[in-house]
C-alpha cells in the first residue's frame, strides 16, 4: 500500500490490499512536504508521521469493515518495530521516487 503524490499534490491511496508495506511514492521529488502538510509531521530520514484516520479516508475500502480490520491489524504488527504509534493513531512512511 502506498500513497501518490501527484504532480498536482494530490494523495490518493493505491495498491489498497497490501498490507505487508507501507510508503509515500511521490511524482516530483520534494511534494511530499507541501502535499502532506495537513495530515503528517516530518520525521527523521526521508520518513513521516502519518495520521492513520487521514490514510482510511484515502482508501477506497474506507467503509468496509475486513478492509479496515486488516489496516489496523498491518499498524498492530509493526508497532513493535517503531512504524506505527497506535495510541497517537499514526503510521510512519518512507519517501520513494515514481
Amino acid at each position: 500500500m502506498y500513497i501518490q503524490v501527484a504532480v498536482d499534490a494530490s494523495l490518493r491511496l493505491e495498491d489498497i490490499d497490501n498490507m505487508k508495506a507501507f510508503s509515500i511514492v511521490e511524482a516530483v521529488p520534494g511534494l511530499s512536504v507541501q502535499a502532506l502538510a495537513d495530515i503528517a509531521e516530518s520525521a527523521e530520514d526521508n520518513h513521516y508521521w502519518i495520521d492513520a484516520d487521514a490514510i482510511v479516508r484515502l482508501s477506497a475500502k474506507s467503509s468496509d469493515p475486513q478492509w479496515l480490520e486488516g489496516f489496523w491489524d498491518m499498524l498492530k504488527k509493526v508497532e513493535a518495530y517503531g512504524y506505527s504509534d497506535l495510541q497517537a493513531r499514526r503510521v510512519k512512511a518512507h519517501v520513494e521516487k515514481a
